[in-house]
């Protein structure tokens, strides 16, 4: 376990003689860990890091601690003490996510350079979810896990074959049900051109409609695991290190975390190649940071109706775009990787 670096929630969990953390609570940061090592638990309508209400302590989040409290048998006071805050982190989490809280407390991360810029993109990816599915509604396959690993360009092999080499025994336990061809056959279908897909993003390999149960409650298996959860944070941490080494090369004047954070979700989101080739579509002589990262978004909501047209894509997109652009998560100070 490592400091999540917040006062209130490291002296409770050390067992500080500190007042619990309850309702009209002023430490906005710690109210926002209890909540999403809350949401992790599987509770509802709370907000999560982009939502109304984060950070706020009102009747909604005095409720769902005393919810949890009483599955848990522990006294249902709705506020977090530390042996609330302790079961919020030994117990396991149903729909885990990348957040501060729990990044640190139970994945032993520091919250600093790229862990941080991991999970903020993912909240925006993927609502910060480890198990989170998108079932080919880009023609792109399966997508999976914190940054989305698809089919279609190859990521979702690269993400698997990450798995087996962490617990080869869990692989075949999980994704074949015991039958460990059937779990390397799944590597090697997804390693295929398109990643075993068609123009459509259909699977063509029967077996392997990974869409479908019981593959997709395999995935699922899979985004719960704590030590796969430390491996896709490892693959995304390496894969936002290789498109930030080629953002150094092809811009290198950019240097303010909201940039970098921009272009490193621009990188997954579109490829690499696609973010470098935005860039320079966008860049001119002396253009600030700010009017930079506008064009880009532009250019980035013009692709994406080019290939899917007028619609929830195209208007996701640009909502994307314009959280990276305008949300107080992130500083315009230079990134410290």
């Amino acid at each position: 376990m490592t400091s999540v670096g917040l006062d209130r929630i490291d002296q409770l969990l050390a067992g500080v003689p500190v007042p619990a953390i309850g309702e009209g609570e002023a430490d906005a940061e710690a109210v926002g860990v209890v909540q999403d090592l809350l949401i992790g638990h599987g509770i509802r309508r709370l907000p999560g890091l982009l939502g109304r209400g984060r950070g706020r302590f009102g009747p909604r989040t005095v409720a769902a601690v005393a919810r949890f409290q009483g599955t848990s048998g522990l006294a249902e006071t709705g506020a977090v003490d530390g042996a609330t805050l302790k079961r919020l982190v030994e117990l396991p989490a149903v729909e885990p996510i990348a957040s501060r809280g729990y990044l640190a407390l139970v994945l032993d991360f520091s919250w600093a350079g790229f862990v941080r810029l991991v999970s903020l993109t993912a909240q925006f990816e993927a609502a910060g979810r480890f198990a989170a599915i998108n079932g080919n509604t880009d023609k792109a396959g399966l997508s999976f896990g914190l940054i989305q690993w698809a089919q279609k360009p190859g990521r979702l092999a690269e993400l698997l074959r990450a798995f087996f080499a962490a617990d080869a025994a869990r692989f075949v336990a999980v994704f074949g049900a015991g039958d460990a061809a059937l779990a390397k056959g799944l590597i090697a279908h997804t390693s295929k051109p398109r990643g075993g897909t068609d123009a459509g993003g259909r699977d063509k390999d029967a077996r392997f409609d990974l869409v479908r149960e019981p593959w997709l409650a395999r995935f699922l298996a899979a985004g719960r695991d704590c030590p796969w959860q430390r491996v896709q944070m490892n693959q995304a941490i390496r894969a936002y290190r290789v498109s930030f080494d080629r953002i150094r090369a092809f811009a290198p004047a950019i240097r303010g975390e909201r940039a970098i954070a921009f272009l490193l979700d621009l990188s997954n989101q579109h490829g690499n190649a696609g973010a470098e080739s935005i860039c320079k579509a966008s860049l001119r002589p002396g253009i600030s940071e700010a009017d930079l990262l506008a064009k880009m978004e532009a250019e980035s909501v013009a692709r994406v109706r080019r290939q899917f047209g007028d619609g929830a894509v195209v208007e996701s997109t640009r909502a994307r775009r314009q959280v990276f652009r305008e949300s107080a998560l992130l500083s315009d100070a230079p990134f410290t990787a």
